[in-house]
């Protein structure tokens, strides 16, 4: 009976460092990478290579990004906004994503379909840090 008791507490205490643990982590990586069924925004160039580590992954679409904050390289909260500050994009939501350079979806877009990348957004229509909305469509 004693062995059970302790059994049943090491199954909750594992339960709950499941449920703690932060779920981004694990789909998503700041490093200039973006796994499968996401859209990964970079504040540097060339996907963050030799700048500051702060990115966002997303698997929905966001009319205002003036809501959101990029996250550090330790998957913490930058507190500095993501709105008007994009400078590269990674495309693995397996449908295509369009940054828009107002929100709700107006304005100068540029479209990215699946497994795409561009490292360098001033040579797109939206341009760099000018993207406020991301819309993410499948055919």
């Amino acid at each position: 009976m004693r062995l059970s008791r302790k059994a049943a507490g090491l199954v909750a205490a594992a339960a709950m460092l499941t449920a703690v643990a932060p779920a981004g982590a694990a789909v998503a990586s700041p490093r200039s990478t973006c796994y499968g069924g996401r859209v990964c925004l970079y504040a540097g160039f060339d996907f963050n290579r030799g700048h500051a580590d702060l990115w966002r992954d997303f698997i929905q679409d966001d009319s205002d990004f003036a809501d959101n904050n990029w996250l550090n390289w330790d998957f913490t909260d930058s507190w500095h906004g993501i709105d008007n500050e994009t400078s590269s994009i990674r495309n693995r939501i397996g449908c295509s994503a369009t940054l828009w350079q107002h929100p709700g979806y107006t304005g100068a877009h540029s479209t990215f379909t699946h497994d795409s990348n561009d490292g360098f957004l001033v040579n797109n229509a939206v341009s760099n840090n000018r993207a406020s909305a991301l819309d993410i469509w499948c055919r």
